[in-house]
């Protein structure tokens, strides 16, 4: 599933109508779907799959209207209407362009179905701009009620209570700064509304391409319904929030346009994944199941490279080889007895020392894929080992905590150019850096206030730069590929903001690395099985989950990826 931004979106739209297909065709089509979305949210009605006619361009299906005193379906906020009839009260708040026009459509399509929605214009019809102005006399045909409100249609409003709905069709994604005038006025009573917000295509005064929701706006919906392709901003923290779940509604562009116009990046769906999963194939033995080296560990974290270990095998790592500071290979025995622990030489406070490199590249060198990091603590002896490993291991490798606070010290623009070099011709993103926002930071020397707002364009030209997958790991994590292209992970759960976290995500993607997967793809599905190890292993908690919880779900997570079905709670639909 695409994610574009805003400009991507009118061009999409603009090369479509010059392709040959009508504007008020597109916005036919688009009113249709938000009408399928509303009658599903608010009644539980089916939402047939949007089939496509000859040239893709998306066939009418009817609009179900469910039966009267059929029991309506839950929405985001848990809020339900009594039952259908008549007097359903769905108010229509529509601006001036597109989004209004989509508006209008919505409307004339439930009165003719024998619903009454009311209509409020923010402007006068002579203003109606476009194809929007072309819907007006359309909806007054239909019979639909379109006024301009003043104190008495203004205090009915105010009195709709959870059995309405107030649909969102004021702005759009046009907007760039924050509303103005009248503008603001309406946005204002929207958000103090006690009635079901349904945006169309984005809540009013919110942008498709900046998440961060830079001004007030008090519009918050319920659920959102998008045209064409999700916008970039949809799946990050505080936009996700304001969205609710989205519906997408397919607008029929060709697969021309939209290869020709580009993306920002993917989400990643179930059907996709079960795709990239390892097979069983041949492989009849542990080895063939990949061979890891986990390096890690310190003095009062000898926990992570435990962690990042059960991780691997529960992923389905063959053969996992722990190399630790000496002191620790006892109590890493005692903690974790399917993995094998190798004593590396330590110095006076515990730490690794930077001959222990040599140690690994000669033991285990031809080994499938190497995880560093875990727990190794912040010593410049260990700073050295890093960076002597980082300059002579040959194979797929994963840096992650502590190797890349040593990174960081060294400098990334240098060094990582040259880890890259040492692996030549092995697969390109086969480096993988898995930084949170501020080793993000201390790699980059960027202030995260710099970049934030666009985690996407961040991670994308970080991996171009240095030519390797970066894991910018976060609320949701992006992923990024040296050749352009990025996804975000759906998956996920609020407990995962705790320490061992990022050491399980390590081990998961070390396993998938192992088992002969590509950089980017192993790092795309390594995300996605963590976050939804994290879900199933949350049970319904959200501040109680600990890192051991995702690891024991891990073969779970793995069932569900196989099976390519939407887990509970996907929030993604089309219509």
């Amino acid at each position: 599933m695409k994610l574009v931004s805003q400009s991507q979106m009118r061009e999409m739209d603009r090369r479509t109508i010059e392709g040959g297909r009508p504007g008020l065709d597109l916005m036919e089509v688009a009113g249709r779907g938000i009408c399928r979305s509303l009658l599903a949210r608010v009644f539980g009605a089916p939402v047939p799959a949007p089939a496509l006619a000859p040239g893709l361009v998306p066939a009418p299906a009817p609009v179900p209207v469910p039966a009267r005193g059929q029991a309506p379906g839950p929405c985001r906020s848990g809020r339900t209407s009594r039952r259908l009839d008549a007097e359903l009260p769905v108010w229509i708040l529509c601006g001036k362009g597109n989004n209004g026009g989509d508006g209008l459509v919505l409307a004339r399509l439930m009165r003719e179905r024998g619903l009454w929605p009311r209509v409020l214009l923010a402007c006068a019809p002579e203003e109606l701009t476009g194809d929007a102005a072309a819907q007006l006399p359309l909806a007054h045909a239909s019979g639909v009620l379109i006024e301009r409100p003043g104190a008495r249609e203004w205090a009915a409003f105010s009195r709709l209570g959870p059995d309405a709905v107030v649909v969102d069709a004021l702005l759009g994604t046009g907007l760039t700064g924050p509303p103005r005038g009248a503008l603001a006025e309406w946005t204002q009573r929207i958000g103090e509304s006690r009635a079901r917000i349904l945006a169309i295509d984005i809540p009013s005064g919110l942008s498709g391409d900046d998440p961060s929701v830079p001004w007030e706006v008090p519009v918050r919906a319920d659920w959102t319904v998008t045209m064409g392709l999700p916008k970039r901003s949809f799946p990050f923290s505080p936009m996700r929030e304001r969205t609710g779940p989205v519906d997408m509604v397919d607008l029929g562009f060709s697969e021309e346009v939209i290869q020709s116009v580009g993306w920002d990046a993917e989400i990643p769906e179930p059907c996709d994944l079960a795709e990239w999963l390892p097979g069983p194939g041949s492989r009849s033995h542990k080895g063939r199941w990949g061979r890891l080296v986990v390096v890690g560990g310190s003095p009062g974290l000898s926990g992570a490279p435990i962690l990042a270990s059960r991780a691997a095998l529960r992923v389905g790592a063959g053969l996992v080889r722990t190399c630790l500071p000496r002191g620790l290979t006892g109590v890493f025995d005692g903690a974790l007895l399917e993995a094998m622990s190798e004593a590396l030489p330590e110095g006076e406070d515990g730490q690794l020392l930077a001959r222990g490199a040599e140690d690994v590249v000669s033991r285990y060198g031809t080994w499938d894929a190497l995880v560093l990091g875990p727990g190794l603590g912040r010593y410049p002896e260990t700073e050295r080992f890093v960076m002597k490993l980082l300059g002579s291991w040959r194979g797929p490798l994963l840096l992650d905590a502590d190797a890349l606070f040593a990174l960081a010290e060294w400098g990334a623009d240098s060094w990582v150019p040259r880890a890259r070099d040492v692996r030549a011709g092995g697969e390109p993103g086969g480096l993988v850096l898995t930084p949170h926002y501020g080793e993000m930071a201390r790699l980059t020397g960027r202030p995260t206030e710099e970049w934030s707002g666009d985690p996407i364009g961040t991670a994308k030209a970080w991996a171009e730069r240095w030519g390797v997958t970066l894991v910018l790991k976060g609320a949701p994590t992006v992923t990024a590929a040296p050749d352009g292209r990025a996804w975000v992970n759906p998956s996920g759960h609020y407990g995962l903001g705790t320490g061992g976290s990022g050491d399980v995500l390590s081990g998961v993607i070390g396993a998938l690395l192992a088992q002969g997967m590509d950089g980017p793809r192993a790092a795309v599905l390594g995300c996605y099985l963590h976050g939804r190890a994290a879900e199933l292993g949350s049970r319904g908690a959200k501040r109680s989950l600990l890192p051991t919880d995702v690891i024991e779900t891990l073969p779970e997570a793995v069932a569900s990826a196989e099976s390519a079905e939407l887990p509970e709670g996907w929030r993604w639909r089309w219509v």
